[in-house]
């Protein structure tokens, strides 16, 4: 606030347009990343097939909101800042770095994606194929006890 504070007591609305402009650009440009990204991840679960469903869109509510979160403390800082430097850069700093994150979520290839799913699909079965003797007593100690409960109830 201080850093628009300064630029109103003087009475210099014109550089104060340009500061909050600047800021509010910024923002924008980093909503328009979340969106991008939401658009390109919706496309690239549409290729694999998978349900789009609401956790999706959950996630990058959650995002925006952490994302936003450290641009308003950016914003802050460069309130603090201005006594030190006139632009309010750290702002920039972050919704660049957000953008970039962004940026690679986006070009993130799908099929890497699946790959890293069907790797983790291939060690939980080694894991299961391991311990199949476990398993197999698991089932076969879950069909007994359902065969009692059956017959308990037959009598």
């Amino acid at each position: 606030m201080l850093l628009f504070i300064e630029y109103l007591l003087t009475e210099d609305h014109v550089t104060f347009r340009i500061k909050l402009a600047i800021v509010l650009i910024m923002w924008l440009m980093v909503f328009v990343a979340i969106v991008l990204d939401l658009i390109s991840g919706w496309r690239k679960a549409k290729e694999r097939r998978e349900a789009r469903t609401s956790f999706g869109l959950r996630r990058t509510v959650s995002k925006a909101v952490l994302y936003y979160a450290l641009m308003l403390f950016a914003f802050m800082f460069d309130c603090i800042g201005m006594f030190f430097y006139p632009q309010p850069y750290v702002t920039l700093i972050a919704a660049a770095f957000l953008i970039f994150i962004e940026c690679k979520s986006i070009f993130e290839k799908a099929h890497d994606k699946e790959k890293n799913r069907m790797s983790k699909g291939f060690e939980e079965l080694s894991a299961m194929i391991h311990n199949k003797d476990d398993l197999m007593k698991a089932i076969i100690e879950v069909v007994k006890k359902q065969m009692e409960k059956n017959n308990e109830k037959d009598k």
